[in-house]
């Protein structure tokens, strides 16, 4: 049965119209947990079509949201696309997946080294989240708590709200 609800998953990614996710969302709650299929939906992610990238970062967000859990080869392709994505909406797909990472294993000096960038985003949705996620990676890995300070202190002078919320809010809940 698993596999009818991964394929489903897939048929959605590729879909995708660029705006609608309410089936891509109906097929991955479908899934939910006991979705194994990463391997296939990374490499979606990896696509050079911005489309299949969006469409299939946002199906990997909603899925690990959803508790389903990558093994160490998974985080590691991760990390490999994450340097793959030239749409703003899959970078932002990326950064907001990294609090449901459960894997120790992540990569997180790595992956932190390619989403520090997307802070000077133009879209502050995207300096938030990817201030979020440097955040949530630093605990995963001490070394970075420089830079999550060095992120969060620039945050707080953020000229959107939404940003300067978000580093007000990680410095109250995070160990930084």
């Amino acid at each position: 049965m698993s596999d009818a609800l991964d394929s489903a998953v897939f048929e959605r990614v590729l879909e995708f119209d660029g705006k609608t996710t309410g089936s891509l969302e109906v097929a991955c709650k479908a899934a939910g947990k006991d979705f194994t299929e990463f391997e296939r939906l990374l490499k979606f992610a990896g696509s050079e079509d911005t489309r299949l990238q969006i469409a299939a970062t946002w199906a990997l967000r909603k899925l690990l949201e959803l508790g389903a859990e990558m093994t160490v080869e998974h985080c590691n392709s991760f990390v490999k696309i994450a340097a793959a994505q030239t749409a703003w909406e899959a970078q932002l797909h990326i950064v907001q997946s990294v609090q449901f990472i459960r894997n120790q294993d992540l990569n997180a000096r790595q992956l932190a080294e390619i989403i520090m960038p997307w802070h000077a985003a133009e879209r502050p949705f995207l300096r938030a989240w990817t201030l979020d996620a440097v955040c949530h990676l630093a605990q995963l890995d001490a070394g970075l708590k420089p830079d999550a300070r060095t992120l969060l202190a620039q945050s707080e002078a953020d000229p959107a709200a939404s940003v300067r919320a978000r580093a007000r809010n990680l410095r109250k809940s995070m160990d930084l």
